[in-house]
């Protein structure tokens, strides 16, 4: 079911779902600004409107935030700057035989066969998992020894793939470890916290209280290094 409501002076479409086990609704909003409402059957459309308008400062808060992380996020298809661990810098493109990347100061350059949007965002995406995985051998020997080796747990395999929902996973009975590469894009603090995150669920696999205690046992500044993922 869709419909469409004005927010802040822009229409919108809403997507809607319902359920049948589900007893309150919930507002998402999309990548491209428009709205998902989740919701029990039996709830009239009347009620859904008055639900999204009473959320419309939420909304717009929302849909700002999502706006400034796409921003971020740019890989160089669509802007000529890219946010590198925190650092703005300026976009180049070269011709040439061997795709790779190089940043000397302030400036990315792009050494490409060629220059299509699927191309670039592969290149990066590559050359970023590549820093990720560096940035995981730099730091996770702290947290082999101080979580898993004090506590007889084995050590985790990494894995470094694009997530857009999440910045890492942890599997513990895997003992496997995902990071995000759009960790990139952010200072090298909010890397360190992720990676501390997900080593914490070794201990703890829910989010409770022990856990953030935990967490912040380890690390005193972790609500601000995570804030700046925020």
């Amino acid at each position: 079911m869709q419909m469409k409501v004005t927010i802040g002076g822009t229409d919108r479409e809403v997507h809607i779902e319902k359920k049948r086990r589900m007893k309150n609704m919930y507002l998402r909003v999309n990548q491209d600004g428009s709205l998902r409402v989740t919701c029990p059957y039996g709830i009239p459309e009347a009620q859904i409107r008055r639900f999204i308008n009473e959320k419309e400062n939420w909304i717009l808060k929302a849909s700002m935030h999502q706006k400034r992380r796409e921003v971020l996020d740019q890989e160089g298809t669509a802007s000529p700057v890219i946010w590198w661990l925190g650092e703005k810098k300026y976009v180049r493109y070269e011709q040439a035989s061997r795709d790779h990347i190089l940043i000397d100061g302030d400036i990315l350059t792009y050494y490409l066969k060629d220059f299509s949007e699927e191309r670039i965002s592969a290149v990066f995406r590559k050359y970023a998992a590549e820093k990720i995985r560096d940035m995981i051998v730099e730091s996770r020997g702290e947290w082999d020894r101080e979580i898993c080796m004090k506590h007889g747990l084995p050590l985790p395999v990494f894995q470094v793939r694009y997530m857009t929902s999440r910045w890492g996973v942890c599997k513990p009975s895997d003992h496997k470890i995902t990071m995000s590469t759009r960790l990139i894009h952010y200072p090298r603090e909010a890397f360190e916290s992720v990676l501390l995150h997900e080593y914490v669920h070794f201990l703890v696999p829910n989010h409770s209280a022990r856990f953030y205690q935990i967490v912040r046992h380890y690390m005193p500044l972790y609500d601000r290094y995570n804030g700046l993922l925020k």
